[in-house]
């Protein structure tokens, strides 16, 4: 196990046939740093599959390649490679494990603080905004050129994980790319009207619901919005029409963190934001999740309301 990206890269280079494996609920950046890798692979020669155990958003269907995701039990083996991208956890994986863990050669590239770097090679760097500032960093340093259309993957990823540019934790380098990239001929008023200023229906009325069903907890210090199986259904919404619904609830005036609680199959999820100074990884960490000091996520396998009142008492020992 190694956290060397000269070692990475020198792997990525012997690879012939790769597997490129993104996270569960796969979100603009994982999407748009494996689909930006499956393309810089590709024009090296290599056989590409990408691989998700799950559905990515229609919000994302103009991103050159997002067809080819493949089911894990879908997948063509054997590969020599497997990269994991933007997967912070080896549970993040799904059941796309048992791909990760057949292979001979397995990689992480990712941003997460609390990666554990569970590959036999790892590109990790947890002060980095956005998997996909690795990835231009991986793709540029492979030799290959960056074309409009894997820029077009890099700035959705860089975008969707950093609010468009506006979380705190945006890094210079981001906007540096991000400014080459718009050099390219990247259109951003494009990426900009998708993912921003359009909306499904579906996820209009799930905002409705999340408004309705929000409250404040200690001393409205704390947004709580818990939505369950029935509200989806009420919405006719899938759980990507969740992304970003939590930051509705840290927008109000005097909030300093929120926790969105969602059921899922494999047990409820909680997603948990935070205004800086104020941090939320560490909450997430003693659960068995992560992320990033000010965004992170956990799931817990027990009743929504017990495990938002966990997270609350956690919360309030932060707050005081």
């Amino acid at each position: 196990m190694m956290n060397n990206f000269m070692d990475w890269l020198c792997q990525a280079r012997k690879a012939k046939r790769m597997a490129l494996i993104a996270h569960v609920s796969p979100d603009g950046d994982t999407v748009g740093a494996t689909l930006a890798l499956r393309l810089a692979f590709l024009s090296l020669g290599k056989a590409v599959d990408i691989v998700c155990d799950g559905r990515t958003d229609k919000s994302l269907s103009y991103l050159p390649g997002v067809d080819c995701f493949v089911k894990p039990e879908e997948t063509v083996g054997p590969y020599d490679t497997v990269i994991a991208v933007d997967v912070s956890d080896h549970r993040l994986l799904g059941k796309a494990d048992t791909v990760f863990d057949c292979a001979p050669v397995k990689m992480v590239i990712d941003h997460h603080a609390t990666n554990p770097g569970y590959g036999d090679y790892n590109y990790i760097r947890g002060d980095e905004c956005s998997c996909c500032v690795l990835a231009y960093e991986a793709i540029t340093a492979l030799g290959v050129e960056i074309t409009r259309e894997i820029g077009t993957c890099l700035m959705t990823g860089m975008s969707t994980d950093t609010g468009h540019f506006m979380y705190p934790y945006t890094t210079p380098l981001a906007f540096e790319i991000a400014g080459r990239l718009v050099a390219l001929g990247v259109d951003v008023s494009y990426i900009t009207r998708v993912l921003y200023r359009m909306q499904e229906h579906a996820a209009v009325r799930l905002t409705r619901v999340a408004y309705q069903k929000m409250r404040f907890e200690l001393d409205g210090r704390v947004g709580v919005i818990e939505l369950t199986t029935a509200d989806m259904e009420e919405a006719g919404a899938d759980y990507s029409k969740t992304n970003g619904l939590v930051n509705k609830a840290l927008e109000v005036e005097g909030v300093r963190m929120a926790i969105l609680a969602t059921e899922r199959e494999e047990g409820v999820k909680l997603s948990l934001r935070a205004v800086e100074p104020d941090t939320v990884n560490d909450i997430a960490k003693q659960f068995g999740g992560g992320g990033h000091a000010q965004a992170a996520g956990v799931t817990m396998h027990m009743p929504m309301e017990e495990a938002v009142q966990t997270i609350l008492a956690a919360m309030k020992e932060k707050l005081g």
